[in-house]
């Protein structure tokens, strides 16, 4: 197979900077969040993520294995003891003359835990000068590491971010000055028996404590209010639990509402919780799903289209989107077809209604070193330099894609409506049919041909007239069944010489 020396040229000089991204909108509403928790005074930290057994048994007593169920344990695959027989020996040396005694020692060292599972390969390499093909046969002669399985330890991921509060508290209590707003956003692990519209594994969770002798339930409902009122939402109402969390204080777990629609948890941490932490001070805590936020706000009935749109929502393109994706297919490479392509346009456009037939200059000078001479021609009778569609422009409209004429209302009222409401899109078809003949000439001076001669009469496609429309753009279309209607006479063509 031969590669296009010319394409992969072209490609490699493509600028992928410039230009403003796109953000994700969960990522949106946890910088959101976070400016509101600082506005109003909370430090920010860093909580842990991984949660051992027993920090669940001091905050929940009787009912940590039930929440235990819900958790992820962490598990790792046990380092082998790998024996060295005279007969693997014999095999290995087969694959690679290697000092035996030196491989003992990598495998003592990685079964020790001084050589890293993921640096074995690299370390046989460098210590015993092999090839990497050659370590990777090696180790294929022990099937000790493809029998290992997970081994868990009690070590859980977080579930929810009052699971690393209580840690966090306890330390920070003695180095810093009462009282103590903190706030953290992250992500929390919950072993889910089904992923649905309602239920995931991971997802954001933000989450605030008060720790302050004088802190109440009623002060507690008061920040929580303005911290909601900060994020927008109005009509605040609290709903007392009648089943409380162990690690909330009987009693003092609320459910928050906004309207009729939960968004957020409350309560007083439990004075035994505290005190298996051996914190003195009541501790008042807030938490709240990120996702159903969002959920609210767009009116989403499937968390999982908000985190993770790639997968589960329909591609959705605006017309202003659609219209980004339409661009010019064939470009000139150099400065000089560059400018040759730009002289084309503007003498089309200034002869675009001479009779015909008849022929007029374009382009006289200079091209890659050489005189290049370019005309504009129509051979026919009775006719106009160009045809009737030369000049349209593209307009998409309602996710349609559509080559208008600069005067529609010559022909429907419904161009006029496309081009009085739609996008124009920054491509022409002249521009884009200029470009094609300026690129083509330039190509076929550096094959060496000297003269010819360029035509496109009728636009069938977009690739008909050098327009190329973006494969997202095409998939869109036509999974809304949308038009695209990049059609009509063009009828122009360019005679040129080059000595």
């Amino acid at each position: 197979m031969e590669f296009d020396t010319g394409d992969i040229k072209k490609r490699a000089k493509k600028d992928y900077s410039g230009g403003r991204g796109k953000p994700h909108p969960v990522q949106e509403a946890l910088q959101e969040i976070r400016r509101v928790f600082l506005r109003l005074g909370f430090d920010e930290v860093e909580n842990h993520i991984f949660i051992p057994e027993e920090e669940v048994y001091k905050q929940y007593g009787p009912e940590a294995p039930i929440i235990l169920d819900r958790c992820y344990y962490l598990a790792g695959l046990p380092r082998p003891d790998i024996g060295l027989s005279d007969r693997k020996a014999a095999e290995i040396k087969k694959i690679a003359r290697i000092d035996i005694q030196k491989f003992k020692g990598i495998l003592r060292n990685y079964r020790e835990g001084s050589v890293e599972g993921d640096d074995l390969f690299e370390e046989m390499v460098n210590v015993l000068g092999i090839e990497d093909d050659e370590a990777v046969r090696i180790i294929g002669l022990f099937p000790e590491f493809k029998a290992l399985t997970p081994v868990a330890e009690k070590t859980t991921l977080r579930s929810h971010m009052t699971a690393s509060w209580f840690s966090t508290l306890r330390e920070i209590k003695g180095k810093a000055e009462l009282p103590l707003r903190l706030f953290s956003v992250g992500l929390r692990f919950r072993r889910e028996q089904r992923v649905d519209a309602h239920h995931l594994r991971a997802h954001y969770g933000a989450s605030c404590v008060i720790m302050d002798p004088d802190i109440s339930l009623d002060t507690g409902k008061r920040v929580s209010e303005r911290i909601l009122n900060e994020m927008g939402f109005g009509g605040i109402r609290f709903v007392r639990k009648k089943a409380t969390s162990n690690y909330y204080a009987p009693g003092t777990e609320l459910e928050i509402f906004s309207g009729d629609i939960e968004i957020a948890d409350c309560g007083m941490y439990s004075p035994i919780a505290l005190s298996n932490y051996g914190i003195e001070y009541p501790v008042f805590n807030i938490g709240l799903g990120v996702e159903r936020i969002l959920l609210i706000r767009t009116g989403t009935d499937d968390i999982r289209e908000i985190l993770y749109p790639q997968f589960y929502r329909g591609l959705d393109l605006s017309d202003e989107e659609i219209a980004k994706g339409i661009g010019i297919d064939k470009i000139p490479e150099t400065d000089d077809g560059k400018e040759l392509a730009e002289l084309i346009k503007k003498a089309a456009e200034k002869h675009r209604d001479k009779n015909s037939p008849c022929e007029f200059p374009a382009y006289e000078g200079k091209f890659l070193g050489r005189n290049l001479k370019v005309n504009l021609v129509e051979r026919e009778e009775n006719t106009k330099l160009l045809g009737p569609a030369a000049l349209n422009e593209i307009y998409v409209y309602k996710g349609g894609v559509y080559g208008i004429p600069r005067n529609p209302e010559k022909l429907s009222a419904t161009l006029v409506e496309i081009k009085k409401r739609g996008v124009k899109s920054e491509p022409t078809y002249i521009g884009a049919i200029s470009n094609y003949f300026a690129a083509e000439i330039e190509h076929l001076g550096k094959k060496g041909e000297r003269s010819g001669f360029l035509q496109i009469k009728m636009a069938r496609s977009p690739a008909d007239i050098n327009i190329r429309i973006s494969e997202r753009v095409r998939e869109f279309i036509s999974s809304k069944q949308r038009s695209i209607s990049i059609k009509g006479p063009i009828f122009m063509a360019v005679r040129w010489s080059l000595q």
